[in-house]
Order: structure tokens, then sequence, then C-alpha cells
């Protein structure tokens, strides 16, 4: 009787030692996916606030010459 108990549960800290693991790995995946995605987002917006100062700089800059002339003149430029 004393056996069978023994085995029973080492059976049971078996397979609860590897649920945990298996919940473990999990967690772990789940972590390294949200920090993945955290990177690719802060990524995408520093490439969208490049592309708005770059959109900005190019409707402020002088259409022609004489744009230009004139912020050189005023000292705007």
């Amino acid at each position: 009787m004393t056996g069978w108990f023994a085995l029973v549960l080492i059976v049971a800290v078996v397979i609860a030692t590897a649920a945990i693991f298996a919940a473990g790995r999990k967690a772990g995946a789940a972590a390294e996916a949200a920090k993945a995605r955290e990177a690719e987002l802060k990524s995408q917006k520093e490439a969208s606030d490049a592309k708005d100062r770059m959109l900005e700089a190019g409707a402020a800059a002088p259409r022609d010459r004489d744009a230009l002339a004139d912020r050189l003149r005023d000292g705007t430029f």
C-alpha cells in the first residue's frame, strides 16, 4: 500500500512540475512577444515622426527664387 502511495505522489509531483514548467515557458514567450510588439510600435512611431518632420520642412520651404530672396532679405530663413 505504501508503494502505491509513493508512486502516485511521485507521478503527481512530476506532472505538477511539468505543468509549472510549461506555464512558465508560455508566460515567458508572451512577455517576449509583448516586448517585440512594443519595440516595433516605437520604431513605427519614430519613422512616422520623421516623415512628419520632412513634410513640415517641405511645406515651409520657399517655392521659388523670389520667395527665397524675400526670406533672405527678411532674415526669416
